[in-house]
């Protein structure tokens, strides 16, 4: 027969273990909850303007990143071209265009580049990067940032030709996960 000090000693290594399983699931999840709402970030087009006409002065397109996470995260924005695919559909080679783009603050004001490097296309993937320049951004916890990429018409671009460029977005909390928005560009006469 048990006395009841055994039956105690019982009961409270009983508790004790289970609260110890409790906090190491409290600290893991925990941890996996911060991972996955510091990874978080929104990328938009203001207006709902993804696809734009170019004259010779070229075009502009505002777009919004927000920080979704709790923490201060610095953001990798690049815009890179991908002229192989438009709603779908494959783009003629002799409809496609490169184009470059800038970062520009809502004033107008260049942003700077904290890494700019060109990717050239080989034979394996001719549809690869052509062209990416990359800015650094810091934001806080649920801040947002409006920006301004400027396309920039190149000289004897062809009337009608097409532009699909894509900006992406990575954290350095998660350099794995890539956001992004595509923008069009059409070429026309004039402005």
């Amino acid at each position: 027969m048990k006395t009841n000090s055994t039956i105690n000693k019982f009961n409270i290594t009983s508790l004790i273990v289970k609260i110890i399983y409790f906090f190491v699931f409290i600290v893991i999840s925990g941890t996996v909850f911060s991972q996955s709402t510091n990874c978080n970030a929104k990328l938009e087009v203001t207006n709902n303007k993804f696809s734009k006409k170019a004259g010779q002065s070229g075009t502009s397109f505002r777009l919004r990143l927000t920080n979704t996470g709790f923490e201060t995260s610095k953001f990798d924005l690049k815009l890179v071209n991908v002229n192989s695919v438009t709603k779908g559909k494959l783009i003629p080679k002799n409809n496609s265009i490169n184009i470059s783009g800038d970062f520009y603050n809502v004033s107008l004001k260049k942003m700077e580049s904290a890494k700019s490097n060109s990717v050239k296309s080989n034979s394996v993937n001719k549809n690869k990067i052509l062209d990416e320049k990359g800015i650094e951004i810091l934001l806080k916890g649920k801040q947002s940032l409006d920006f301004i990429v400027k396309m920039k018409t190149p000289l004897g671009a062809k009337i009608g030709s097409k532009n699909k460029s894509e900006v992406q977005v990575t954290s350095d909390k998660c350099k794995n996960n890539i956001i992004s928005v595509l923008l069009e560009t059409q070429i026309i006469n004039g402005e």
